[in-house]
Order: C-alpha cells, then sequence, then structure tokens
C-alpha cells in the first residue's frame, strides 16, 4: 500500500471491477484523453483487462479517496524495462467528484517514490494527449518535465493533434 494525504493506493484486484468502474470507462467526459474510448467496456472486457494487468510486469493500483474510502480511479506503472529501469505511468480518476482536488498529482509522486524508491528505477515516462491540460499541469506539478512532443501523434475528434512526453528521472541514480 502506497499511503498518501487525500488517498492511498493499493493493488488493483478483481474484485474492483464493479459497475460504477465499468460506468467510467464508459464515460467519454473521463476517457476523452485515453486509448480506451475506443472501445465498449462491459464487465467481461474490464474483468480480462485488469486481469491481465495482474498477470503482466506492471504494478497496478486502485486509488482509494481516504474521505470515503471508495474506489476513485486506477494508477499503474507499465512497459517495464528491468534492464534500462524505467517504466511508463498511466492513470485514471474515473469519480467526477474528485476532479481538480489535487489527487492526480499526490498519486503520480507516490507511483514516482514507488518507482525510485522501491523498484530503484533511474527514470519513469509518460505520453498525454496536448489537449489534456488537466493531466499534464498534474505531472508538473508532482516535479515532471516536458521532454518532447509528438507532431499530430493522436486522431481526436476528427483532427490530428499532438503527443506529449513527460518524464522525471531519479536524480539518487
Amino acid at each position: 500500500m502506497l499511503d498518501g494525504k487525500q488517498v492511498y493506493l493499493r493493488p488493483l484486484t478483481l474484485e474492483d471491477v464493479t459497475d460504477e468502474y465499468i460506468a467510467w470507462m464508459n464515460d467519454y467526459e473521463i476517457v476523452k484523453y485515453t486509448e480506451s474510448r475506443f472501445a465498449g467496456h462491459t464487465r467481461e472486457t474490464t474483468e480480462n483487462y485488469v486481469e491481465a494487468t495482474i498477470k503482466s510486469a506492471a504494478h497496478a493500483f486502485a486509488i482509494i479517496a481516504k474521505d470515503s474510502s471508495k474506489h476513485i480511479g486506477n494508477i499503474k506503472l507499465s512497459g517495464i524495462n528491468q534492464h534500462h529501469k524505467y517504466g511508463d505511468v498511466g492513470l485514471i480518476i474515473g469519480v467526477k467528484d474528485y476532479f481538480g482536488r489535487g489527487i492526480a498529482t499526490e498519486c503520480i509522486r507516490l507511483i514516482t517514490d514507488f518507482a525510485f524508491s522501491d523498484l530503484g528505477f533511474h527514470r519513469v515516462w509518460c505520453g498525454i494527449y496536448s489537449l489534456n491540460i488537466g493531466s499534464i499541469k498534474a505531472f508538473q506539478k508532482a516535479g515532471w518535465e516536458l521532454y518532447a512532443t509528438e507532431p499530430q501523434k493522436y486522431l481526436f475528434e476528427g483532427e490530428y493533434i499532438d503527443g506529449v512526453l513527460m518524464h522525471k528521472i531519479n536524480d539518487a541514480n
């Protein structure tokens, strides 16, 4: 368990696949800046995704709000390369009542500290749609920096938009 001020992160389990979780994944406002928006999500597809993630080398966590003990999102460290000591971070806050409260930034800090302190990683990175200003700001507030732009990477609502690459380097290594 990774403990923060507003949330804690615990390993994601199949029991986390609830009707509410499936509803987040089918809510365009929640998934519009993710690749998840291209699929309809059912209990079966969501359970299959969670099960595959658990079985993979990824570290997937449920985000639990301390004020309600409610599962409000997920964050994972995947694409792990043990030789070069890096991985990429992806997250989703699925409960709109928790938007704009600094929770994404807190989760990014928690998983970054986990990657550096517990796993001994040298670097963590993420890719973000350039229009996803909230995510870009959350990563910046967590001490990450933009290191590249990928011109016209994503087709979004009929137009190509840029991808933004952000990272944080473990200065202790």
